[in-house]
C-alpha cells in the first residue's frame, strides 16, 4: 500500500496503490491523518489491486471527518465494493472521470 499527496491550500489529490486490506488499515490510517488538515480531498484508486471491508470502513470514516472528501471511480474493483456499500457514484468537480462521493 502506498499513498502519494499532493497538497495546496485547503485541498489535497491523493492516489492510492497496491493492496487496501486489514494488512495494511494501520499504515493507511497514519498516512491518511495528516490530510484531516484540509478543507477538501480528492483520493485516486486506479492503481489498487485488493480492497476489503476493513479499508472501506477505514475510508468512510475518514470522509466523514472531512468537509469534502472526492473518492474518484477510476477502478472498477473499487467503484464496485463502494456500490456495495450504497456508496453513490457522482461526476467530480473538476470534471472528466466518474467519482464516488
Amino acid at each position: 500500500m502506498a499513498l502519494h499527496v499532493e497538497t495546496g491550500e485547503g485541498w489535497a489529490r491523493a492516489s492510492l496503490s497496491g493492496e487496501l486490506s486489514v494488512y495494511t488499515v494501520e499504515r493507511l490510517k497514519s498516512e491518511l491523518l495528516p490530510l484531516l488538515g484540509q478543507e477538501s480531498v480528492s483520493l485516486s484508486f486506479a492503481e489498487v489491486t485488493e480492497v476489503d471491508g476493513c479499508a472501506l470502513q477505514l475510508l468512510l470514516a475518514f470522509g466523514r471527518q472531512l468537509r469534502r472528501l472526492e473518492l474518484l471511480a477510476d477502478n472498477p474493483l473499487v467503484s464496485e465494493a463502494f456500490q456495495l456499500l450504497g456508496v453513490t457514484l457522482t461526476a467530480p468537480a473538476s470534471g472528466g472521470e466518474d467519482g464516488l462521493e
